[in-house]
Formats: C-alpha cells, sequence, structure tokens
C-alpha cells in the first residue's frame, strides 16, 4: 500500500517535471524563434531613445558653436575694413543710422520685442547703402554676412551686429552670441564690452577714438 502511494507520488512528480520543462522548452524554442522578448525589445528602444537625445544636445551644441564663430569672423572683418578706412581717410566710416553689419538688405539687432529687461534697448535696423559704400573702398564687395540665428533675451530676439559711428571718430561695433560667450574673440579693439542674459550675449567693439 506505501510502495503504490509512492509510485503515485513519483509518477506525479516526474509528470509536473516534464510539463515544466516542456514549457520551458516551448519558451526557449519561440524566443529563438522571434529574437527578441518585449522587455528585452522595451530596452532597445529606451537606449535608442536615450542616444537620439544625447545626439540632438550635442548637435546643437556644435551648431552653436558654428553660428557664434562665424559672427566673430565676419566682425573681424569688418574690424579690419573700418581700421583700413581710417588709415586711409583719417576717420571711420560714419553714419547716423547704425547700420547692420552684412550685404545690402541685411536686418540686424532686436528681432522682436521691446527690449525691457535687456542688457540694451538695441533697436531693429537694415544695412544702408552709405555706410557699405564707404566699406567698399577698402573692401571691395567682400561684405561678409553674420550668422541669422535668433538668441532670445527676455521676451526679446536679437540677431547679427551692427556699427556705431555719427562723426567718423567715435566708433564701435555691436553683435549677439547665443549662450554665455566671452567677448575677446574680436582682435584689436581699444575696449571690450560683455552683457549676458538668457540665452544672449551682447559684445561691444570699442575702436580707439580719433
Amino acid at each position: 500500500m506505501i510502495l503504490s502511494s509512492s509510485n503515485k507520488i513519483m509518477s506525479l512528480i516526474v509528470e509536473r517535471s516534464w510539463l515544466h520543462c516542456h514549457r520551458i522548452g516551448m519558451y526557449r524554442s519561440y524566443k529563438s524563434i522571434n529574437g527578441f522578448t518585449i522587455v528585452e525589445l522595451l530596452i532597445v528602444v529606451v537606449v535608442i531613445a536615450i542616444l537620439a537625445a544625447i545626439s540632438i544636445i550635442a548637435y546643437n551644441g556644435i551648431q552653436t558653436r558654428a553660428e557664434n564663430t562665424k559672427t566673430i569672423t565676419a566682425v573681424n572683418q569688418y574690424v579690419k575694413g573700418v581700421l583700413a578706412y581710417s588709415a586711409d581717410k583719417g576717420q571711420y566710416p560714419s553714419d547716423p543710422s547704425w547700420p547692420c553689419l552684412g550685404p545690402d538688405g541685411t536686418r540686424c539687432a532686436r528681432a522682436s520685442g521691446d527690449g525691457a529687461g535687456c542688457p540694451s534697448s538695441d533697436g531693429g535696423s537694415i544695412t544702408q547703402i552709405n555706410f557699405i559704400n564707404q566699406l567698399k573702398t577698402v573692401m571691395g564687395d567682400n561684405m561678409p554676412p553674420l550668422s541669422s540665428q535668433i538668441v532670445s533675451c527676455a521676451s526679446s530676439t536679437y540677431s547679427g551686429g551692427y556699427y556705431r559711428s555719427t562723426d567718423g571718430k567715435v566708433a564701435s561695433i555691436i553683435y549677439y552670441l547665443r549662450g554665455n560667450q566671452p567677448c575677446d574673440g574680436v582682435s584689436g579693439a581699444a575696449s571690450y564690452g560683455r552683457n549676458q542674459q538668457n540665452d544672449m550675449t551682447r559684445c561691444s567693439y570699442a575702436f580707439t577714438n580719433l
């Protein structure tokens, strides 16, 4: 009697074990056929999303550096042009309208908003043919464009850069960079000015007074 009961119990254990192993085998067979489980697929999706986010951030940083470098490079060329004009004419180019730096038709400075809460209330401006014609005497037709990227300050936006001189004796250049940036990338200035707020750095380059 005891032996019979033991045999039944052993038979039941073997049967249950076979069923369990059979199910595991089917799971492994299913996994090998389909490649990944749902959990593994979710992990892959999460990793791809993280890598995509990192790539976007890196790309935006590279793009910002490239646009800022474009502005600084162009401003350096205008500085050389203004200095060359001064050496030739004995005064700086003058234009009371504070013309934008760039080819004819370029707009700059404040693009939107009223400038409230920003380091300067610079208004919007545009290139002026009078200023361009003065620079053409030393730069030819080479009027390099500054970056057209829009930078934010409070509720206003700015772009590019412009030139200031009403009398040809006192002159300066104002330009805008994205992010918290230094303003010493332009050589030969008598003095530099820098204001930074939100996404904008406002740089000013002052020429030596004549």
